[in-house]
């Protein structure tokens, strides 16, 4: 019995800390990756607006500044793990931007010189 007690007290001592050491925060649950994509989805919807000139260049480098700003404070965030309330900004400013880049993209078609 004792052979068994002893290697498997060791194993929950080793196991107990191990498990401990993850944080657990609102990142690791909801899947961090989730904001990521979704900031490279925004750029990508952004260039393609652009290379189509449903949106103008000047257009387009504004709004891509602004999802890298929305990049930028993720990776902040990120280095201890996104809290709820950080996940929640973070989700904000995505879906803000994302009414902006439909709100430029329906008014209108720009030519070459972002000209209208």
């Amino acid at each position: 019995m004792r052979k068994f007690l002893i290697p498997a007290l060791i194993v929950a001592a080793v196991a107990a800390p191990a498990s401990a050491q993850t944080r657990g925060g609102y990142d690791a649950r909801r899947g961090g990756a989730g904001i990521e994509r979704q900031i490279d989805q925004l750029e990508q919807q952004i260039d393609r607006l652009r290379d189509r000139r449903l949106i103008s260049s000047s257009e387009s480098q504004r709004l891509s500044r602004q999802a890298e700003q929305i990049d930028r404070l993720h990776d902040r965030y990120r280095r201890d793990g996104l809290s709820r309330r950080e996940y929640a900004d973070l989700d904000q400013r995505i879906q803000t931007l994302r009414q902006r880049v439909q709100a430029e993209r329906r008014e209108g078609r720009y030519d070459r010189r972002g000209r209208r």
